[in-house]
C-alpha cells in the first residue's frame, strides 16, 4: 500500500508539473502575442508625394468598358490630382514615369478575408490587394491596422469587424456567445469604444437578438454584415440594414436548408435583388474542398502552404485532409453542392444581385491575396464577365464599405490606391496576377519592391505566438 501511495504521489507531481508548464507556456505565448516581430530593416517602397504616370490607359470602371487611351495621371499626397491628356504640359515638380501604354485600374478589395498573420497584409498587398474587410476581430487587428495606416508596416487598408456575435448551439468558441438581447447590445458598445469599424453576425441570432444589434449599431454609426440567420425568415431580414450577406455556401446551407435545388435559388435570388441585398459569393474555400474530394492528394500539394500561418495550414491540413478518399457519399454530396454553388453564383448574377469579391481567406488552405485571384477565375469560369468580376472587387466593394467617396473607381480627388499592370484587365485578367506597379497609402511599389513585398509575407509568426493570438482573443472578445 505505501509503495502505491509513493507511486501515486510522484504520478501526482508530475500532473501538476505538467499543468503548470502548460499554463506558464499559454501565459507566455499570450503575452509575446502582443509584439509584433518581422518589421523589415529598410522601408519597402517610396514615398513619392508628387508624381506623374505618363502614356497610360486608365481602367477608371466609373463609366463600366469604357478605357482612357493616352492620358496622364496625375497624383498628389496619395490622392488623384488629375487626369490629363498626354499632350499637354506636366506641371512642375512632378515625379515622371512613362508606363508605355500600359494599363492602370484601382485597387482590388478583398471583401471577406480572415487575417491571422501580420505578413499576410503585405502578402495581400503584393498582390495587388490594396483593402481588406477582415471579418473576425481580435485585439492584434486594431494594432496592425494603426501600424499600416502610418506606414509603419506595408498592408492593404484594413477594415475590421469586431469580435463575431453569434447565439445558440453552432456557436464558435471564437465568438461572442450571447443568451440575452442585453448582451448583444451591450458588445457593440463595447466594440465601438475598443475602435472596430463594423459589427459581423452569425447564422444563431433570433428576430429580438438581432433587433438589438441593429438598433444599438446604427446609434454608434457601425455598419453591419454577415450570415443571414437561421431563425428568421428572409422578407424580414431584408427589412434590415444589412450591407452584405456572407457566402453562397451560406445560401444553400442557410436560406435554401442545404436543399440544393437551383429552382428555389432562383426564387431566393429575386427575393435578394428586389430587397437591395449585396452577396459576397467566396466560392474558393469549398471549391478546395470540393478539389481535395475528387483530386486528394495531388491537389494538396498544389497548394503553397509555405505562404499560410503555421497555426492555420495545421487546421487547414486537418478540414481538407477529412475529405480525400472519402466514402461515396461524403464524395457525392461534395461534388453535387459545388456544383450547386456555381449555378447559383450565376442565377444571383443574372437576377442582379449586386456581387461582392471575397475570398475567405483563412479556412481550407487558402492562401493570402493568390486565393483573390484564384477567386476571380472561378467566378469566370461560372460564366461572369471580366469586367462584372472587377466591378465586384472595386467600386461594388466600395460602395458596401460606404467609401464610394474614397475607392473603387479612378476619380479626381479618390485614394490612389491603385495598380499597374502590362494588358486590359476586361480582356485577360491573368494580368492582374503579376502588377507592374503598385501604389497604396501615399507608397509606391515598383517591381522590386513587389518582390520584396511578397517575400515579407512568406514569414511567418510561429505557432506558440499564433495560439497566443487566439487566446488574447478569447480572453477580450
Amino acid at each position: 500500500m505505501g509503495k502505491l501511495f509513493r507511486i501515486l504521489k510522484k504520478v501526482g507531481k508530475i500532473a501538476i508539473g505538467l499543468i503548470l508548464l502548460i499554463a506558464f507556456t499559454l501565459v507566455t505565448a499570450t503575452l509575446f502575442s502582443k509584439k509584433d516581430y518581422g518589421t523589415p530593416s529598410t522601408k519597402i517602397g517610396e514615398n513619392i508625394e508628387k508624381l506623374a504616370l505618363t502614356n497610360v490607359n486608365i481602367v477608371s470602371m466609373a463609366h463600366n468598358d469604357s478605357i482612357l487611351t493616352g492620358k496622364t495621371l496625375l497624383i498628389e499626397n496619395g490622392r488623384i490630382g488629375d487626369v490629363i491628356e498626354d499632350s499637354l504640359d506636366i506641371p512642375n515638380n512632378y515625379r515622371v514615369v512613362d508606363l508605355k501604354g500600359k494599363y492602370i485600374a484601382p485597387g482590388l478589395i478583398d471583401m471577406h478575408t480572415h487575417i491571422f498573420d501580420r505578413s499576410d497584409l503585405p502578402m495581400y498587398l503584393g498582390y495587388g490587394v490594396t483593402t481588406v474587410r477582415n471579418m473576425m476581430g481580435f485585439p492584434m487587428h486594431l494594432r496592425w491596422r494603426e501600424q499600416v495606416k502610418t506606414n509603419k508596416y506595408p498592408g492593404p487598408e484594413l477594415i475590421t469587424a469586431a469580435p463575431t456575435i453569434n447565439s445558440g448551439g453552432n456557436g464558435s468558441p471564437f465568438h461572442k456567445n450571447i443568451v440575452e438581447i442585453q448582451e448583444g447590445i451591450d458588445a457593440v458598445k463595447e466594440y465601438k469604444e475598443l475602435g472596430y469599424d463594423f459589427i459581423k453576425i452569425y447564422g444563431g441570432l433570433n428576430k429580438e437578438q438581432l433587433t438589438g444589434i441593429m438598433d444599438e449599431a446604427v446609434k454608434n454609426d457601425l455598419f453591419v454584415v454577415g450570415h443571414p440567420p437561421k431563425e428568421i425568415a428572409l422578407e424580414d431580414l431584408l427589412e434590415y440594414d444589412i450591407k452584405s450577406y456572407e457566402h453562397v455556401e451560406e445560401m444553400v446551407q442557410s436560406l435554401m436548408d442545404y436543399e440544393l435545388d437551383t429552382i428555389l435559388g432562383r426564387k431566393i435570388a429575386k427575393e435578394l435583388q428586389q430587397g437591395g441585398a449585396k452577396m459576397t459569393l467566396t466560392l474558393s474555400p469549398f471549391h478546395n474542398i470540393y478539389k481535395a474530394t475528387l483530386e486528394g492528394d495531388d491537389f494538396l500539394n498544389t497548394i503553397p502552404k509555405e505562404k499560410i500561418n503555421p497555426f492555420v495550414r495545421l487546421i487547414g491540413k486537418k478540414q481538407l485532409g477529412e475529405w480525400v478518399d472519402t466514402n461515396e457519399g461524403a464524395y457525392k454530396w461534395n461534388k453535387e453542392k459545388y456544383e450547386c454553388m456555381e449555378s447559383l453564383t450565376r442565377i444571383l448574377h443574372e437576377e442582379g444581385v449586386e456581387l461582392l469579391l471575397g475570398t475567405d481567406t483563412g479556412p481550407s488552405l487558402t492562401v493570402p491575396g493568390i486565393t483573390l485571384h484564384d477567386e476571380m477565375e472561378l467566378l469566370k469560369n461560372v460564366g461572369i464577365s471580366n469586367l462584372e468580376i472587377l466591378r465586384s472587387g472595386t467600386i461594388n466593394a466600395a460602395r458596401a464599405l460606404g467609401q464610394i467617396d474614397e475607392l473603387g473607381t479612378i476619380s479626381k480627388g479618390k485614394r490612389a490606391n491603385l495598380i499597374v499592370i502590362e494588358m486590359n484587365p476586361l480582356d485577360d485578367l491573368v494580368t492582374l496576377r503579376e502588377p507592374y506597379m503598385i501604389l497604396n497609402n501615399e507608397m509606391v511599389y515598383d517591381r522590386e519592391a513587389i518582390s520584396r513585398l511578397r517575400k515579407l509575407g512568406s514569414e511567418k509568426s510561429n505557432l506558440l505566438m499564433t495560439i497566443g493570438r487566439f487566446i488574447d482573443h478569447m480572453l477580450n472578445k
